[in-house]
């Protein structure tokens, strides 16, 4: 009896630990990479977002670590408002950081429902809490381009060249 008994413990536990390995976060030398969100990645625009959906047709928009590493210290972001209609790669936020003046471009085509103003005040958690750090939240007019985005494994090796030829290092930053 008790041999079946640590079987069928040995057996239950196999699918729940395979299940959260997968849900585990990927950590590219010292960047986390989330898998329970999608990405937009481009190497040679050194755009790297993440983009998870909060509920059907609903997406929040933020910064990867390896980019929040990139652009800091990061001084300040203007974020477009809640209504703005949006096109993919048009104009989200303008972001200021200590490299230069840039804009953060929507991986996707809708209207902004909902802005983090927090971070308009604060934009140190884009830095601290990437992952956390929504900027804003779309709602989706076209959901053929979320097969545009990649998941958090095929955006592992971008990701690793990014790292090592921008010299980053993917450490908590504290103000």
């Amino acid at each position: 009896m008790t041999s079946r008994r640590v079987l069928l413990k040995l057996f239950l536990s196999v699918p729940f630990l395979s299940w959260t390995r997968k849900m585990e976060d990927i950590d590219v030398l010292g960047c986390k990479i989330k898998r329970d969100r999608l990405y937009r990645v481009n190497e040679e625009r050194m755009l790297f977002q993440w983009i998870k959906e909060e509920k059907k047709g609903i997406y929040s928009v933020g910064f990867m670590q390896v980019l929040s590493s990139l652009i800091y210290p990061l001084y300040a972001i203007k974020i477009k408002p809640v209504g703005t209609k949006v096109e993919y790669d048009g104009n989200l936020a303008v972001v200021e950081s200590g490299k230069k003046v840039s804009t953060f471009p929507s991986p996707l085509s809708g209207v902004v429902v909902g802005v983090n103003h927090a971070l308009e005040k604060d934009p140190s958690p884009i830095v601290s809490k990437p992952y956390e750090s929504w900027i804003v939240k779309i709602e989706s007019s076209n959901p053929e381009e979320i097969k545009r985005l990649k998941r958090a494994e095929d955006v592992i090796d971008v990701v690793k060249r990014t790292i090592i030829s921008e010299r980053i290092e993917c450490l908590p930053k504290t103000h």
